[in-house]
C-alpha cells in the first residue's frame, strides 16, 4: 500500500464528530481485505481479523473537529457552534465545507483590519461572533442547509517537500492510515493474532465510541493510535521537552493509566527492530481514547503509539509519512512478538 495515498483518501473525507459515516466507504475500501467489517450501533467501524493467538484491539478515531449550524441569518450568513476543540485563533478568512443537502463551500467572514480597533486586533474571535458566507441568497441557503448541519474546515491534502504532508484532519486520519498499514504487515507476515481494528466515533467530543467498542471486544490488550505534538517554533522550552521532531519516529506513551509492561515491551521492540522512538510522559490521563479503553468493562491492558504532527486542530496540520510508517512497523512487530504469549 501507499501510506500517502491511503492517508489522502481519509483526509479528503469531511467527517466531524456525529457525522463519521462519510468515512465508511473509504475505510471499507482499505480494510475489507483484512477481515470482516461491521458498523456497530454507536457508529464505530470495526474490522475483525480472526486468529488463534492473543486478541488485540487497535483504535484510531474517525471524527475530526468542526462546527454545527446554529442559525441561518436573514442577511444570508450562517452562525455556528464548535464541535470539539477548534482553535479560534485561526478561524477568520478560512474556507469551510457546509454539509447540507448538498455540499456548500463558504468562507468565515473576516473584518478588514482597517475597521478593527486595537483591542480586536489582539483577540481571537468568539465562536458565537463568527459567521460563514456562502454567497447564496438566504432562501436558497435555507433550502440546502438546516440548523444542526455540520461544517468542517475545507478538506485538502497537500504534498510538501520530502515525505512531509499538510492536510485537514491528520488528527486522527494519520492513526487510521497507520492501522491499515499494520493490518497489511500482519497479513504479509502470517500473524496468528486476533485483531479488532476499530475506527471509532466521537473522540473529539468525549471518546465514548471507543469505550463502547472496547466493552464489546473484551480484548487481551489494546493499542491506541492518536497523534501527538511535534516540535515547532513558538513552543516554549517546557513544552519542547515533550515534543518530537518530525521525522523522529514514534511516540510511545507512558502514563499512569497505560500498562507499564506494555510500554517497556514496546520500547524493547523498537530498539530490537531499529525503530526511532521517544517516550511521551504524561502525569495523568492521556486525553485520548486510551483513557476509556483502559477502564471499559473489566478493563484492558492498554498502550499508546503516536506519530508527531504540527499545528494540531487547525486546517494545516503537518506530518511526516516516515513517522507513520515507523509507528506501523512498531505495532506490527509488537503484536507478532506477543501474539502467542
Amino acid at each position: 500500500m501507499s501510506m500517502k495515498r491511503v492517508l489522502e483518501s481519509f483526509c479528503l473525507c469531511g467527517a466531524p464528530a456525529g457525522s463519521e459515516s462519510a468515512l465508511y466507504d473509504a475505510a471499507r475500501r482499505e480494510m475489507s481485505a483484512f477481515g470482516t467489517i461491521e458498523i456497530d450501533k454507536r457508529g464505530n467501524f470495526i474490522c475483525t481479523k480472526q486468529g488463534s493467538g492473543k486478541h488485540f484491539l487497535l483504535d484510531a478515531h474517525m471524527d475530526q473537529i468542526g462546527f454545527v449550524v446554529t442559525s441561518i441569518e436573514e442577511n444570508g450568513f450562517l452562525k455556528l457552534a464548535k464541535v470539539g476543540g477548534i482553535d479560534r485563533r485561526i478561524l477568520p478568512s478560512l474556507e469551510v465545507e457546509v454539509q447540507g443537502k448538498e455540499r456548500v463551500f463558504g468562507v468565515i467572514a473576516c473584518k478588514p483590519p482597517h475597521l478593527a480597533d486595537e483591542k480586536e486586533k489582539d483577540k481571537a474571535p468568539k465562536i458565537e461572533d463568527i459567521a460563514v458566507d456562502t454567497g447564496l441568497p438566504v432562501q436558497e441557503l435555507k433550502r440546502i442547509v438546516a440548523i444542526g448541519d455540520r461544517v468542517v474546515l475545507k478538506p485538502h491534502f497537500t504534498a510538501l517537500l520530502g515525505e512531509r504532508v499538510s492536510a485537514t484532519a491528520l488528527d486522527d486520519r494519520a492513526g487510521m492510515a497507520i492501522i491499515v498499514r499494520v493490518m497489511q504487515l500482519l497479513q504479509e507476515q502470517g500473524s496468528h493474532a486476533k485483531v479488532s481494528a476499530v475506527f471509532s466515533v466521537g473522540e473529539e467530543v468525549g471518546g465514548k465510541g471507543a469505550d463502547n467498542a472496547s466493552f464489546a471486544a473484551t480484548a487481551d490488550e489494546a493499542i491506541v493510535v492518536d497523534v501527538s505534538f511535534a516540535s515547532q517554533p513558538q513552543v516554549d522550552s517546557a513544552h519542547q521537552n515533550a515534543c518530537m521532531p518530525l521525522g523522529g519516529g514514534a511516540f510511545i506513551g507512558a502514563a499512569p493509566i497505560l500498562n507499564q509492561q506494555m510500554v517497556k515491551k514496546l520500547i524493547a521492540c523498537a530498539e530490537k527492530n531499529g525503530i526511532d522512538y521517544q517516550v511521551e510522559v504524561m502525569g495523568g490521563k492521556t486525553g485520548t481514547n486510551a483513557d476509556g479503553i483502559a477502564t471499559a468493562k473489566y478493563g484492558t491492558k492498554t498502550a499508546m503509539v503516536s506519530p508527531p504532527i504540527r499545528n494540531m486542530h487547525t486546517g494545516v496540520e503537518i506530518a511526516d509519512i516516515g513517522d507513520l510508517e515507523q509507528c506501523a512497523k512498531l505495532i506490527a512487530a509488537y503484536i507478532i512478538s506477543e501474539e502467542e504469549k
